[in-house]
């Protein structure tokens, strides 16, 4: 019996040591920097030395006409995005899952999820290619072939959001088509075959069998979304560059804290600011969770 207890606490005390740098790595890496951003957000840091500032930090951003203009942009750009992303990406998934043979439903998933292998960095460089605002653009090219007039796309304050949600759509429309394909096939055939016997027809079966059966895929990718929209960083600044040109259209939370940490090195308020964009995401997603609960 002393020997199995042995024989337990030494398989114990191995399987601890596997998980050590794991531990070691969530420690340093994660919960450290959130803990030491707290702290920093509390003072008037410059990366190396300190004064207490208190909420002041907190204070200062809460007024900041700025903070609420990258909020603005924020929102409406990441509401254009879940609006034209995900109803795009599950009608794609749909079509992909009724195909019958395996050999062309893998095709297409390797054909839409390309895109999401480059870089957002590259993707951004070849959209302002593509979507130059004059005549030489590609976009462009094609509305003269229709007797359209050139737009200013990423030039102009007007276009410049739509732009970079279109070019966000082609870029991760491949990710979300492989979550929605992923709940597509967990939903029971027999609901479909049972449908077909009654008389529905397929456009019924998506409405009243497909969608009801993807409501925690749905929540789900609603949460990712809007988490990923307050994340919204390396094409705006790629485009439009740490003042979030043309005209601030695309000024977003990241680039408000990227500019106070790294243009003015003022780490206190963008630690103070990191927290504001942590709570309002935080009370995003108890809403989408209030929101998705009512409906069940």
């Amino acid at each position: 019996m002393i020997l199995m207890k042995s024989m337990l606490s030494n398989k114990q005390v191995i399987g601890y040591l596997f998980l050590l740098p794991l531990i070691i790595g969530v420690l340093v890496f994660s919960l450290y920097p959130i803990g030491e951003a707290f702290r920093i957000s509390l003072y008037h840091h410059n990366g190396v030395r300190g004064v207490w500032a208190g909420l002041g930090n907190y204070a200062f951003i809460l007024s900041d006409s700025s903070f609420w203009k990258a909020l603005r942009n924020t929102i409406i750009m990441g509401v254009m995005g879940l609006g034209i992303g995900l109803p795009l990406s599950f009608i794609v998934a749909s079509l992909i899952n009724s195909i019958v043979r395996p050999g062309m439903s893998v095709l297409f998933k390797a054909i839409y999820f390309l895109p999401n292998v480059t870089s957002t960095i590259a993707a951004s460089i070849v959209f302002l290619l593509l979507f130059y605002p004059t005549e030489k653009g590609v976009a462009n090219t094609v509305l003269n072939l229709f007797g359209l007039k050139p737009l200013g796309w990423m030039s102009d304050p007007s276009y410049a959001k739509i732009s970079v949600i279109l070019m966000d759509t082609w870029h991760g429309v491949g990710y979300s088509v492989l979550i929605w394909l992923a709940g597509l096939q967990s939903i029971s055939r027999d609901l479909y075959e049972a449908a077909e016997v009654d008389g529905a027809r397929k456009l019924q079966q998506w409405l009243y069998i497909t969608i009801p059966g993807m409501k925690p895929v749905i929540f789900f990718m609603v949460v990712m979304g809007t988490i990923n929209a307050f994340k919204r960083f390396g094409e705006v600044y790629v485009i439009g560059g740490p003042d979030g040109n043309p005209g601030g259209s695309l000024f977003t939370l990241m680039l408000y804290v990227y500019r106070y940490g790294f243009y003015t090195y003022d780490f206190g308020k963008a630690a103070a600011a990191s927290y504001v964009i942590f709570i309002i995401i935080l009370l995003f997603t108890l809403l989408n969770f209030k929101a998705f609960k009512n409906k069940d």
